[in-house]
């Protein structure tokens, strides 16, 4: 596959091309990468492409998670101390996090994002501290999480049905927001605060190994919308349209009572943990705190908006992301 890259065309007559080319031109329509067609949504509220990192981070070490929507939404790469073993949280002796490979490979050229790659977790995260005076508050009513994974735990983490693999985590201490992580069953999960609790809504099947390529759930595209506009009905996308010509379906819809994190509320968003309800361990005071359930595998162009994109839209993200747009 390759994309043709148009760097000089306007953003509004790609859109009018898109509207024109989306059922009869098949894939011949071209856009400039994936980064640039994120950052083109209307209502974006944030996006860490987490291309960010040179080299491993050593232990002590942090550095900047940017995000390029340009409301400062911007995180810190963290290595905290050692996992101790808990209930659905797996022991890490040496957390880490480092730069990995692309799982995007529509981001190539994009103008934003000319060095795309992603983020190799292993026990390090993000830390992303929400509603600080410099950022742009944002409300998550209804909201789209979006982002590429490519889960690496082993065969013996997942058959163990011992642990909890947290891809993003937004929630608020009155139990409100939401968290998208893989569960102790080796399914896809999204649990949403109500503000009496957090709890798990919706599943999708994920395969035990995720280093086979046959499975389209592994290496791609994970999108969870919110429509608080259409009977608060919450869905989960893999891959959208992978494999139609028109609007896909989502994997997985239903309907959950949810509240959102307030646009007041100052606390810490995480990419690659999560279980913020507690204070964060230290070498020496609370081994058991927060962030737990840390992520194995790579996160790539992470984006959160203050809507429900619709399934042209993500079907669009995830062609463009694969590198299906542009090739004939």
């Amino acid at each position: 596959m390759s994309i043709t890259l148009f760097f000089l065309v306007p953003i509004g007559m790609l859109a009018i091309a898109w509207s024109l080319c989306f059922v009869g031109c098949g894939d011949t329509f071209n856009f400039s990468g994936y980064s640039d067609a994120i950052l083109a949504e209307p209502t974006l509220v944030a996006y860490w492409p987490l291309n960010d990192l040179i080299g491993p981070l050593e232990p002590g070490q942090t550095a900047n998670a940017s995000d390029l929507s340009g409301h400062n939404h911007n995180g810190t790469y963290t290595i905290p101390p050692a996992y101790p073993a808990a209930q659905f949280s797996r022991a890490i002796a040496a957390p880490s996090v480092a730069r990995g490979a692309s799982l995007v490979p529509g981001d190539s050229g994009s103008q934003d994002n000319p060095s795309a790659a992603s983020a190799n977790f292993g026990g390090g995260y993000v830390s992303i501290p929400w509603n600080t005076p410099n950022s742009t508050p944002a409300d998550l009513t209804s909201f789209t999480f979006e982002a590429w994974i490519q889960p690496n735990f082993s065969t013996a983490d997942a058959s163990s049905q011992m642990f909890h693999w947290v891809v993003f985590s937004a929630v608020g201490p009155d139990n409100t927001g939401f968290v998208v992580f893989i569960d102790e069953n080796n399914n896809w999960q999204v649990m949403l605060g109500n503000g009496t609790t957090v709890q798990p809504v919706v599943t999708q099947p994920v395969p035990v190994n995720p280093n086979n390529p046959s499975n389209p759930n592994i290496d791609g595209y994970l999108a969870a919308t919110f429509d608080a506009t259409n009977n608060n009905t919450l869905s989960i996308w893999l891959n959208p349209g992978s494999n139609d010509t028109g609007p896909p379906t989502a994997n997985f819809t239903t309907t959950f009572t949810y509240l959102p994190v307030g646009q007041s509320q100052q606390m810490t968003f995480f990419i690659g943990a999560g279980a913020n309800e507690q204070p964060l361990r230290t070498p020496t005071m609370n081994p058991d705190g927060a962030p737990e359930f840390p992520f194995v595998g790579l996160i790539q162009s992470v984006a959160l908006y203050s809507s429900a994109l619709n399934a042209v839209d993500l079907q669009f993200h995830f062609q463009n992301g694969a590198g299906a747009l542009g090739s004939s």
